[in-house]
């Protein structure tokens, strides 16, 4: 990442007074918000389902920030990494869960559902898609509804790597987090 953004986060007050609920909503924007906020319409859509991503998901908390984590990782994503030590710290994670998380579902430690998300995680980066047999055991630990919300969560989350690596989408002042790599 270089010094400066390709697409240098906006100052909210300069932000499109139609996004008023939206940063209302947010509270104190991130840099990733304060880029996105150049297309205002694309700030006030995605922004419902980044509530229901981080906020509403039917998704434990836990499992839903090792999700996070394992698409920073495998995306390289250093903002997302960053940000998502904190709350994945936050939702009960300890340094050595964020730590054995590099190496996925096959280290030693994870319960049943924490392995299961990591590997169905790393299949849709690698795969686009869940395979059999790994399929039927997330049926059986998982609803319809945490389904689509780990499939949302990891496809919003892969775009968002991309938008931050791709703008150079600079990491809050004071901001700090071991790589994700």
């Amino acid at each position: 990442m270089t010094d400066e953004a390709r697409l240098a986060p906006l100052a909210p007050e300069r932000w499109h007074p139609s996004l008023a609920a939206v940063r209302e909503a947010l509270g104190t924007p991130l840099n990733i918000h304060k880029t996105i906020a150049r297309h205002p319409a694309l700030l006030a859509a995605w922004a419902g389902l980044r509530q229901h991503v981080v906020a509403a998901s039917s998704l434990a908390p836990r499992l839903r920030e090792l999700a996070i984590l394992r698409v920073a990782h495998l995306t390289d994503s250093r903002y997302e990494w960053a940000h998502h030590v904190l709350r994945g710290r936050e939702a009960g994670l300890a340094d050595g869960d964020i730590a054995r998380l590099r190496q996925g579902a096959g280290a030693a430690g994870w319960g049943e559902d924490e392995a299961l998300l990591l590997a169905a995680v790393d299949a849709i980066l690698a795969e686009t898609r869940i395979p059999h047999p790994l399929w039927p055991a997330l049926c059986a630990r998982f609803d319809d509804r945490q389904l689509l919300d780990l499939f949302f969560t990891v496809g919003a989350y892969t775009i968002m790597a991309a938008i931050l690596k791709t703008a150079e989408v600079p990491l809050e002042e004071g901001s700090t987090a071991p790589d994700p790599a």
